[in-house]
This record gives C-alpha cells, structure tokens and sequence, in this order.
C-alpha cells in the first residue's frame, strides 16, 4: 500500500524540466532569452538584440547523440543573419560556482560597427525562480 501511495504521488507531482537562461546585455539594456528542451535546433527561433544582433540558444535535448547546448549571435547589419560567434556545451553541464552560469561571461563585437553584445547563460528548474 505505501509503495502504491509513493508510485501516486512520484506521478501526480508535476515534471518541472530544466531550462536554460541567457542574460544579454547590448547598448546598457538586459536582455533575456530562454530554451526549453528541443529535439531540432533549425526550427528555434533566435531573437532580435538592438539594431545589429541576433542570439539565439538552442537547448537540443533528442537524440541523445546530438544533444547540446548552442548558443549563437549573428550580426545583421547587412540585412541578413551572418553568423560571428558559437558556443557549444554538453547538455550534462550544471552552472559553475561563479555568478556566470555554466558559460561565464562571453563578449561578442560586430566587426564592421564594434558595437559589443555581453552574455552568459544559466541552467534553472521551471517552478524553482
């Protein structure tokens, strides 16, 4: 009976799965972007920071085999998407001591108008913020 008791509630407690946060930082404003497990990254959308950037994390879960975490941030002063940096991380990875996350601090500059884009990333449990 006990064993049936704890089997209930082990499947009526809700599944909180981990997310992953990115704080952006462009032009003195914050920016916050967040992944939910996926199995395909060409179908996550990336997300539009000032004038001259595009971020977009990837929280790619299936198939084992291709599980990761990608961050990537393109320039778009030319009007189209140009990829200027990519980050990749083992989806096993847990957030370091440091006030960082898992990524630490990463700075990106767009070559042709050094404009800068800081960020770092952090894995959180939904229900625990």
């Amino acid at each position: 009976m006990k064993r049936a008791l704890a089997l209930l509630f082990a499947l009526a407690a809700p599944a909180f799965a981990d997310t992953v946060r990115c704080h952006v930082i462009y032009g003195g404003e914050e920016f916050s972007a967040v992944a939910e497990p996926a199995s395909d990254p060409y179908t996550v959308q990336g997300q539009r920071i000032g004038r001259y950037f595009e971020f977009k994390v990837a929280y790619i879960t299936t198939p084992a085999e291709f599980s990761a975490l990608s961050v990537y941030v393109y320039s778009t002063v030319s009007g189209e998407s140009v990829l200027i940096h990519q980050a990749k991380f083992p989806v096993s990875i847990g957030n370091g001591a440091a006030p960082w996350g898992f990524t630490g601090m990463h700075s990106v500059y767009e070559p042709s108008k050094s404009s800068e884009l800081q960020y770092w990333c952090e894995k959180e449990t939904r229900g625990a913020r």
